[in-house]
């Protein structure tokens, strides 16, 4: 079976639906598959992508209507000889579903790590008359796209992102490194700077500690265009020595291993891959109950739900395992049996594997 990942984001941009195409990738490649990886030339992905040794060929797409990026894909497809394409963004799905009606022999399939479609009928030609399946990683983004009653079952099929924890990870020494006291909880957490991650009500949480004398402190890992704000709102808070920006960090894991609690206030979520590899490496989570979180953490067990945009649950969900170090250990034991049961790498290679044998009929 040969495979195409298709993914067009901006050359500067990495997020989990690209870390799940590397992923995927690298699993079907060492499971015997042809596989390559089509994207913008010298992007985020591409250099991940030859970071593994994948093939690369530089095809991606401006816009839903951009010709000279059919073309390129038209002479890959005339190459590799495709069985499969997958499409992380929705103008590679319907640039994807043009180019195999004009050569054939692919199927496509839409990839979505969040709602990427409305019940609305721009979305329904191509979803339904052009493509051959779509690959979620939520119940929650499964039970609203068959709430529209435009797929026959079978079509939208659930395969959760997968995390293994390597071998070896070490601790970041916050203390040693930011100079915090012995006493110091520390909160980290990691994404985007965008609204969606909700790091404003993160702050006014921290607020309410910092005002309750609490050695807490918080870490954020990740960039964006909102840096700026939340800095502003930090210093209006006077909590620059509680708060910190890490800015981009390439490896996490380091981070999560050394935090006491991760902490994610999300807005919406899909399968947050930040969430998952903080449980897989036995941390206490305190997140807000949306899409994903809900799938990945009971309340009280691997972790602790709080409604989003509320900054007063969130802060008295970290008072409740602030001071108790054995249901932090606890919580966070069950969250690394549940990643490693249920949401391993190995277990989602093996469910794409046989959902992609399923739409070629191979073996």
């Amino acid at each position: 079976m040969q495979i195409l990942f298709l993914n067009s984001l901006a050359k500067k941009k990495w997020g989990g639906g690209e870390k799940w195409m590397i992923m995927a990738a690298s699993g079907l490649e060492r499971r015997g598959y042809g596989v390559v990886v089509g994207c913008a030339d010298n992007s985020v992905i591409s250099k991940k992508a030859k970071a593994l040794n994948l093939t690369t060929v530089p095809v991606s797409f401006k816009t839903d209507f951009d010709v000279p990026g059919l073309i390129r894909l038209l002479f890959a497809l005339k190459k590799y000889h495709f069985d499969i394409i997958i499409c992380g963004q929705n103008k590679d799905t319907k640039i994807a579903s043009i180019a195999v009606r004009l050569v054939g022999g692919a199927k496509v399939i839409a990839r979505h790590g969040l709602q990427l479609i409305r019940k609305k009928f721009k979305y329904h030609f191509f979803f339904t008359r052009m493509i051959d399946g779509i690959i979620t990683n939520s119940a929650s983004i499964k039970k609203e796209y068959e709430s529209y009653g435009w797929f026959k079952p079978g079509f939208v099929k659930v395969i959760y992102n997968g995390f293994t924890a390597p071998v070896g990870v070490a601790s970041f020494d916050f203390r040693t490194q930011f100079n915090l006291p012995g006493d110091a909880l520390v909160m980290f957490s990691a994404g985007r700077l965008a609204a969606q991650k909700g790091f404003e009500i993160l702050i006014d949480a921290a607020e309410e500690g910092y005002k309750k004398g609490y050695n807490w402190y918080f870490f954020v890992a990740g960039k964006g265009k909102l840096r700026d704000e939340l800095e502003n709102r930090v210093k209006s808070k006077g909590l620059q020595s509680r708060v910190r920006f890490l800015g981009f960090v390439d490896d996490v894991l380091p981070y999560v291993k050394g935090a006491d609690i991760f902490v994610l206030p999300s807005f919406y979520e899909g399968m947050p891959n930040a969430v998952m590899e903080a449980m897989g490496m036995g941390k206490c989570c305190v997140v807000t109950s949306v899409n994903g979180n809900n799938e990945l953490i009971t309340h009280m067990k691997e972790g602790l739900l709080v409604e989003p945009g509320n900054s007063q649950q969130l802060y008295e969900a970290i008072d409740h395992v602030a001071n108790n170090s054995n249901l932090r250990k606890k919580m966070g034991n069950n969250a690394l049996t549940k990643i490693e049961s249920l949401f391993s790498e190995d277990r989602m290679i093996e469910e794409l594997e046989e959902f992609l044998e399923t739409k070629t009929q191979i073996i």
